[in-house]
């Protein structure tokens, strides 16, 4: 009996590892421009938006799951009672995305981000968690180029002394090259 269940273990353990093994793995780097708001609350009543600019690496599995990690960059200048202001936002990010094809060329996707934003506002910094999801359409122009125009909702929790930060939403295009 226990011959007969340490073979079907290791039978089942090999045909694992061989689907694992088999499965079609690509990775990718890229960068994206975009649009961001932040909704600001508090002693500051003024939303920030600017562009955003990002960093991103990932990995695509079976042609359908995406992972992708994302540095970004956001500033945004503003006057508010005659005084002057500057948010500056840095993120590092770790999104999932499900693929799904409708066409040979173009995908659309919707997944899940969570990681960190660093936002610093009148002077006041802090590194919080952040949270959220993206959708978005892919294009493949070739076989090592394609292109994310997406829209992303991140949840945070930044307050420091009467400033809150709600969420960051973002409209970015991206320009990936697939290896």
């Amino acid at each position: 009996m226990k011959t007969k269940t340490i073979l079907a273990s290791v039978l089942c353990s090999g045909l694992l590892v061989a689907s694992v093994n088999a499965a079609e793995v690509e990775y990718f780097v890229g960068a994206a421009a975009g649009y961001q708001m932040d909704k600001v609350d508090g002693s500051l009543q003024h939303d920030t938006e600017d562009m955003s600019w990002q960093g991103r690496v990932g990995v695509l599995i079976e042609q359908q799951h995406r992972i992708t990690g994302t540095f970004g960059y956001m500033e945004d200048k503003f006057s508010q009672a005659g005084s002057d202001y500057k948010q500056e936002q840095y993120s590092w990010l770790v999104s999932y995305d499900y693929l799904i094809p409708v066409h040979k060329d173009v995908n659309l996707f919707v997944g899940v981000t969570a990681g960190a934003n660093d936002n610093k506002i009148a002077g006041r910094a802090s590194t919080d968690v952040v949270w959220g999801g993206q959708a978005g359409v892919q294009y493949k122009w070739s076989e090592h180029f394609s292109s994310d125009l997406g829209y992303r909702y991140l949840d945070q929790d930044y307050e420091r002394q009467g400033i809150s930060i709600d969420n960051s939403q973002q409209v970015y295009l991206t320009l990936d090259y697939k290896f």
